[in-house]
């Protein structure tokens, strides 16, 4: 059989490429060395398949050098670049060559597996001219780490021999179809056990790798390598809690749901759509969709009283696999939550944070097939879509491995994964159990393994799948996590806070503060930085969320750098502070990720149900850490002012300069840190709002004219002008004075439509650009008078008296003190 270029075994010279820190290992090889006899089990071209080493490092350099993505599941990610070789490089032979080789154990299955494989997926017309043509041979191994890996870290296959040892392989090949002149090239992957004699050497037995019931041992082995030896990373809870009154949980053996009354409980969760569990049938009966109600209760909390038939296969299989592992109790918020109970259901679903924190481990159905296939009740796939299927791993052909497929290509490709409230139940569980089509994986804070990796110990695969909240509380983390959760789906935009309130909850806890709206009180300035430049659409008034927070807009959240285009202020004469007339090259990238990124310019305050309150918001003047209020005027008054040598120029700079004679400064700010009365009333009958002085003014929108090459074609941004474009007007010699971050071009377009209305803008705090091309430093000689330093500001719309955002931008210092705005008490509704 022909892989790759080859059609005999090849002798090749035995030095190996290796990392400079690894020995090169002896590799003994059989058939270069006129050690073995021929295998009678293989023809002529398959000899090499009688020893591993030669298949993979004597072989070599017969093998095509292709894309191997082209193989993989788009999904998966790999090596990309440009290759020399192509499909039509390969050595094809007709089928019936194949199954002519009666005696050849791999020649035999290759014919199997493709005519199986074509009857399927090619035409009749083609299916007389079908070719197949055979890439590589690529090893099962555990993880990647080093160029080599010697026989004991391949991955092992069970084998029903004692004596013999199983070898996953994974053998890319492609099927060519001729029609009419036309080929076509349709790629497979066949997935073999290879069972030897000598670990390596002697071939016995070939088979299809076919997928089996979940190792229940595997997953027994890694739960308690968790729970003994990871730690308090993995046990210990973020906060302290207990099990919520009411909870209930499914006693798996009794078939019951009973009431948990102790503060502790030792039980798994599930995690899962509720589209999954929906009825089979194309016409339910109320029968057919059993939940827990008040009309059930008693009848569901006897004794077997819970009918598992009734169930979806997704709950049956779960209430399985927790019998499977030993595991008594379950929580599955269908049957453990009293569905028309509406204060029950409430305080359930608040409790969500402890109740998937404090579950022993998560079952996470992320197969789009019913039930958890794999589950002793449920058999995996095994149609030749699943058993040909493209890999979902990674492959490395310098060395001929194949890596198996991570939790984190398995978990975004799933329907799971979109929904908005699953975002919380993987981000607290502590450990999870993911099942989809064909694989299970585990996944806990220290990494993650899959089903054929039956090693224990601190080796795991740490991928982004693993990434809860330990991490030290900042407002990064809150970002990370608020940004992922916008990009997710829900049924009811109503869920927008309670869907992340377990995670709110979390973090709140960890960073001593109050979550108002979905941000975070100590970090507000940050928190309303936030812009949405893909799909948002506008706010919904009827949820009761203000203006000022990201949960009453439905679009993604994004707080990294909200220019990708740019401007910058120049004056009369080349650069004075006189009226602004011209913008070129200069501010861009504002940020707020980092205290380094911004400064405090106004003190807000807050609406809650029982007050106007001020807001406890850590202060930062772009400094590397945050500051109490003492600390922050010291840090003004001493360290700000003395200025320092500005590198790039080589000249002697007063940073305080631009500052000091900017209109809206921190120092005149701090003359400003009341409310009027008159606002403060205003704000109590609004509640939810911001209350803050601050300098205002009025002004006109229009489309921006430049942008960088990189804005997507559905954003836009509009540059904020002092007086009205008018038709004939060339617009570059408009006085405008800065820039809003990118929309929804869409949105934006139909909000801004009159260029002669005006907006409210106000500024909420200072910022500053990082020239991506100064390597995070700022481009000090590329900017004007008033940059890098620029107000961040809100463009709002009032109605009754109350301002209500529409976008947020950034104006230049110096143009902003031309126009002299005022001083208001504004309500941000």
């Amino acid at each position: 059989m022909m892989v790759g270029l080859s059609t005999s075994a090849m002798s090749h010279d035995r030095d190996i490429s290796l990392d400079n820190d690894t020995e090169a290992p002896e590799l003994p090889c059989t058939i270069c060395e006129g050690q073995h006899p021929p295998n009678p089990r293989l023809c002529g071209n398959c000899q090499s398949w009688n020893d591993l080493p030669h298949l993979r490092i004597c072989d070599e350099p017969s093998y095509l050098k292709l894309d191997a993505y082209r193989f993989m599941n788009r999904g998966s990610q790999g090596p990309r670049g440009v290759h020399p070789h192509t499909f039509d490089d390969i050595a094809y032979q007709d089928l019936n060559a194949f199954k002519g080789r009666r005696g050849c154990m791999i020649c035999q299955l290759v014919s199997d597996s493709v005519q199986h494989f074509g009857q399927q997926h090619i035409s009749n017309g083609s299916k007389s001219a079908l070719k197949f043509g055979l890439w590589r041979p690529f090893l099962m191994r555990h993880v990647a780490s080093t160029a080599y890996t010697d026989s004991s870290t391949l991955t092992a296959a069970p084998s029903p021999n004692p004596s013999l040892t199983g070898r996953i392989c994974i053998l890319p090949g492609v099927i060519l179809t001729q029609s009419n002149g036309t080929s076509s090239f349709t790629p497979l992957v066949l997935k073999l056990v290879l069972y030897y004699r000598h670990d390596s050497y002697d071939l016995q037995h070939v088979e299809k790798w076919m997928p089996n019931p979940i190792s229940l041992p595997n997953l027994t082995a890694w739960l308690d390598d968790c729970r003994h030896n990871h730690g308090d990373e993995c046990n210990d809870l973020l906060m302290p809690m207990v099990a919520p009154p009411g909870l209930r949980l499914i006693d798996t053996q009794l078939n019951r749901i009973v009431d948990w009354t102790t503060p502790n409980a030792d039980y798994v969760a599930l995690s899962y759509c509720w589209a999954a569990a929906t009825p089979e049938t194309t016409s339910p009966t109320p029968a057919d969709d059993l939940q827990l109600q008040l009309d059930n209760i008693d009848q569901l909390s006897r004794d077997h009283g819970l009918d598992i038939s009734r169930l979806p296969p997704v709950l049956a299989d779960a209430i399985q696999l927790c019998r499977d592992l030993g595991k008594r109790y379950l929580w599955v918020d269908r049957l453990c939550i009293i569905q028309d109970d509406a204060k029950s259901k409430h305080s359930q679903i608040t409790a969500m944070d402890r109740i998937y924190h404090m579950a022993d481990f998560t079952i996470v159905a992320l197969s789009s097939k019913p039930g958890l296939p794999g589950v002793s009740s449920r058999p995996k796939d095994t149609s030749p879509e699943a058993l040909y299927g493209l890999w979902d791993g990674p492959f490395e052909s310098s060395i001929g491995l194949a890596y198996g497929p991570a939790a984190d290509r398995a978990i975004r490709g799933s329907r799971w994964d979109a929904r908005g409230w699953t975002f919380q139940e993987r981000k607290l569980s502590r450990r999870l159990v993911f099942v989809d089509d064909q694989r299970a994986y585990f996944s806990c804070y220290q990494g993650a393994r899959w089903e054929h990796d039956t090693r224990v110990g601190a080796d795991t695969v740490h991928d982004s799948s693993t990434s809860g909240l330990q991490v030290e509380p900042s407002f990064v983390a809150y970002a990370c996590c608020a940004i992922p959760y916008s990009m997710r789906e829900l049924s009811f935009r109503s869920d927008i806070l309670n869907a992340f309130a377990g995670v709110g909850n979390v973090l709140s806890s960890r960073m001593e503060t109050e979550m108002l709206f979905g941000i975070p009180e100590r970090y507000l300035l940050q928190g309303l930085l936030w812009r949405s430049d893909d799909f948002a659409v506008g706010r919904d008034e009827t949820l009761g969320i203000p203006s000022w927070s990201w949960a009453s807009w439905d679009g993604i959240v994004d707080y990294g750098p909200g220019f990708r285009a740019t401007f910058g202020l120049r004056g009369e004469g080349g650069g004075s502070a006189g009226t602004p007339n011209l913008y070129g090259p200069g501010l861009r990238y504002f940020r707020g990720y980092y205290p380094s990124d911004v400064g405090n310019l106004v003190t807000f305050w807050y609406s809650d149900k029982k007050q106007v309150r001020r807001v406890v918001e850590d202060k930062t003047w772009f400094g590397l850490e945050y500051m109490t209020e003492e600390e922050f005027w010291d840090y003004l008054d001493e360290e700000w002012m003395r200025g320092d040598r500005l590198a790039e120029t080589g000249e002697w700079e007063t940073r305080a300069h631009s500052w000091r004679g900017c209109w809206h400064n921190p120092w005149k700010a701090r003359r400003y840190e009341g409310i009027s009365d008159e606002a403060r009333g205003k704000g109590e009958r609004t509640p939810g709002s911001l209350v803050f002085t601050t300098t205002c003014a009025s002004l006109w929108l229009h489309p921006a004219k430049q942008t960088l090459f990189n804005t997507p074609a559905t954003a836009v941004c509009f540059d904020m002008m002092t007086s009205a474009p008018k038709p004939d007007t060339n617009i570059d010699k408009l006085p405008f004075v800065g820039r809003t971050m990118l929309m929804d071009k869409q949105w934006a377009e139909q909000i801004f439509d009159d260029p002669s209305r005006t907006y409210r803008v106000v500024v909420i705090g200072a910022g500053v650009a990082w020239d991506v091309r100064s390597y995070g430093q700022p481009g000090w000689k590329d900017f004007a008078p008033g940059a890098p330093w620029g107000l961040c500001v809100l463009i709002t719309e009032e109605i009754d008296g109350v301002l209500y955002r529409l976008a947020s931008g950034v104006i230049d210092l110096i143009a902003w003190t031309d126009l002299r705005p005022s001083w208001e008490s504004v309500v941000l509704g």
